[in-house]
C-alpha cells in the first residue's frame, strides 16, 4: 500500500514539475505581448500627449498587468527620486530587482535599448525608435510563440514520463 501511495506521489510531483516548467514558456509569451502593448501606450503618452517620462511610465504601469507594471512603476519612481542619471540605469535596476519575470536576456536587452534613447531625441526620432523597437519585439514574440508551441507539450509529457520511469525503477 505504501509503495502505491509513494508511486502516485512521485508521478503527481513530476507531472506538476513538468507543467510548471512548461508554464514558463506560456508566461514569457504573455509578458512579451504585455510589453508590446505597454510600448504602444508609452509611445502615445510621449509622442501625442507630450507627457513627461516619469508620469508616462506611471500611466503605463497603471494600465498594464503584473509583473510588467512593476517594471514601469519602479522605473518611474527611480526617475522621480533622481537617484539615477538616465532612463537606462533606472530600467536596468528595475529589471534587476524584479525576479519573477520569465523573460530571456534578449527580451530585457530590447527594453533596455529602448530606454537608452527615451527622451534623447525629438518627436520624429522617438517615433522611429518606437517603430524599430516594436518591429524587433514582434520578431521576438513570433519566435517565442514557436518555441512555446514546441516545448509546452513536450515538457508536460516529459514530467509524467520521468515520474513513471522513476516509479518503474523503484518497483
Amino acid at each position: 500500500m505504501l509503495k502505491i501511495i509513494g508511486s502516485i506521489l512521485i508521478i503527481i510531483a513530476s507531472t506538476f514539475g513538468g507543467f510548471m516548467y512548461a508554464q514558463c514558456f506560456v508566461n514569457r509569451v504573455k509578458e512579451l505581448n504585455e510589453i508590446e502593448r505597454c510600448i504602444y501606450q508609452l509611445q502615445n503618452e510621449i509622442v501625442y500627449t507630450h507627457t513627461p517620462l516619469p508620469e508616462a511610465l506611471v500611466n503605463v504601469a497603471v494600465k498594464s498587468k503584473e509583473p510588467i507594471a512593476d517594471i514601469f512603476n519602479r522605473s518611474s519612481h527611480k526617475l522621480k527620486s533622481n537617484r539615477y542619471d538616465n532612463v537606462y540605469e533606472a530600467f536596468k535596476e528595475a529589471f534587476r530587482e524584479n525576479s519573477n519575470l520569465n523573460l530571456k536576456e534578449e527580451d530585457i536587452n530590447l527594453m533596455l535599448d529602448l530606454s537608452k534613447s527615451l527622451g534623447e531625441s525629438d518627436i520624429t526620432g522617438q517615433i522611429n525608435i518606437f517603430s524599430l523597437t516594436i518591429e524587433n519585439l514582434k520578431k521576438i514574440i513570433a519566435q517565442a510563440e514557436i518555441t512555446m508551441k514546441k516545448n509546452v507539450k513536450m515538457y508536460r509529457y516529459l514530467g509524467f514520463g520521468i515520474g513513471a520511469m522513476i516509479v518503474i525503477m523503484l518497483i
